[in-house]
């Protein structure tokens, strides 16, 4: 691990910045994969560390290759997790209970905050039956207060592990990716070892797992997000001191590979493009009842797997359109290219699943689309009404509402000049402020500490609106 580190300093001149994952690379988190590429390019040194590994081998084919230089940390109570704690202990027992104190004191100071412990006699959202066994367990282990500290408890054991081998490297900062437990380890291992660390937060990290997020907002020397909604929500848990120090930087799409295509295809049977993960709050099974309700025939594709493929897959069979819905599975960016090309629509029924905090922030697949000229239909929840503006980049409708939903596409396929016109308008929002390569600039800058006055203004720009 060590020798890694050290071969990615020596190749730049620069010491390395620990990037760290809950699990790295995954298929769905394409945009995190694509972030590192490009920042490397850019010439930020980058030592890869994931807690686990990923929980399939399917990756894009960047992915795969990137995965070999991956330091996978060991088993919580493997023999050299245990000994880094014992040797670490003996050195500074009063870093070490300090720590174990400090995250024991800031999680019972957030149990007062507003909104952060879930009132148990609140109701459960009617989704909540849907779930499966695993997002079920997932709702106690994260949200459960008691739960959550004792899981948060357990993290130093390969926090500690990580600073004894971050500090063998020569490495003195570290980024993390996502708010929840990558964080937590980042935060042990500022409070023992020293080392600053910054975080980047995207959806369900900071409203599902929202538990000991102001004590890491506060301590990280910045904080990078990918939209003005979470910019909000986290500046109002850290306070005024971190003012200035909430980063928003949109993930991008690479306008190279997302092009516009060379012409609109005209079918007899029209074509509904979706793309993204098969979890509830991507709101498939909204969009297939939707389609179910047309007045038209529509064939409709979804790109992606997860838990709710085979659920999905009935709920088709017994609204009658199964035979119209195709289920793609994985695939990777340019076969996603590809089927995006060949849609009359692209359409996400996201929706927020209250009992569990899981929602879409900007799903980039719909930066995507829009990149292509591909007319987009999404719901007005989240960030989406930062990159879709309704009736000008796309159209919006609110979410759990297949018959809304489905009024909008009806009116969408009987008139191609409307498409044409929201196809436009959304390829110029998204070449405005979600090109990737101005965009991914800005973050380079941020990480090698300097400043470059076209990126810096573009990024300063968004965060302000």
């Amino acid at each position: 691990m060590v020798e890694q580190s050290l071969r990615s300093m020596s190749s730049t001149g620069r010491k390395p910045i620990a990037f760290l994952f809950p699990a790295f690379p995954v298929l769905h988190q394409t945009f995190v994969l694509w972030e590192v590429l490009a920042l490397r390019q850019l010439g930020v040194p980058i030592a890869l560390y994931s807690l686990k590994l990923p929980s399939t081998r399917s990756q894009q084919p960047e992915g795969a290759a990137l995965a070999r230089e991956v330091t996978y940390l060991p088993r919580t109570l493997s023999w050299p997790v245990l000994w880094a704690n014992l040797s670490t202990f003996t050195r500074h027992p009063g870093r070490y209970l300090g720590t174990v104190v400090g995250l024991v004191r800031e999680w019972w100071r957030d149990r007062h905050a507003k909104g952060l412990w879930r009132d148990k006699s609140a109701p459960r959202d009617a989704v909540m039956s849907m779930l499966t066994f695993r997002d079920r367990v997932q709702v106690i282990t994260n949200q459960h207060p008691v739960m959550y500290l004792l899981r948060s408890l357990w993290l130093v054991l390969p926090a500690v592990y990580l600073g004894c081998e971050l500090q063998r490297a020569g490495i003195d900062r570290l980024h993390a990716h996502w708010a929840s437990y990558p964080t937590t380890v980042a935060l042990v291992i500022r409070w023992i070892f020293g080392i600053p660390f910054s975080f980047t937060a995207h959806a369900y990290d900071i409203y599902l797992v929202p538990q000991l997020l102001s004590a890491k907002v506060r301590a990280a020397e910045c904080v990078v997000t990918c939209a003005n909604v979470n910019a909000r929500y986290l500046g109002q848990l850290g306070g005024a001191a971190t003012h200035g120090r909430i980063i928003v930087n949109y993930h991008g799409v690479n306008l190279e590979r997302f092009r516009p295509r060379a012409s609109v295809p005209h079918e007899e049977i029209p074509s509904i493009v979706t793309c993204g993960r098969l979890q509830l709050y991507k709101g498939h099974h909204i969009l297939l009842q939707a389609c179910a309700r047309l007045k038209q025939p529509v064939r409709c594709i979804v790109i992606g797997e997860g838990p709710q493929r085979d659920n999905l897959e009935e709920l088709a069979r017994s609204l009658g359109i199964g035979d119209r819905v195709e289920f793609s599975g994985p695939l990777p960016q340019t076969e996603v290219a590809r089927l995006y090309s060949q849609a009359t629509l692209f359409v996400l029924a996201s929706i927020v699943i209250e009992s569990t905090g899981r929602r879409d922030v900007i799903p980039n697949v719909l930066a995507e689309a829009m990149a292509m000229q591909v007319p987009v239909v999404a719901t007005s929840i989240s960030g989406i009404g930062e990159l879709v503006t309704d009736g000008v980049s796309g159209r919006l409708v609110p979410p759990n509402d297949p018959a809304t939903l489905a009024r909008v596409l009806d009116e969408l396929l009987g008139d191609p000049s409307q498409r044409q016109r929201l196809a436009l308008g959304g390829y110029r929002k998204v070449t405005a402020e979600f090109d990737r390569s101005v965009n991914i600039r800005a973050l380079a800058d941020l990480f090698l500490g300097r400043t470059s006055d076209d990126a810096s203004a573009h990024a300063s720009r968004r965060a302000a609106s």
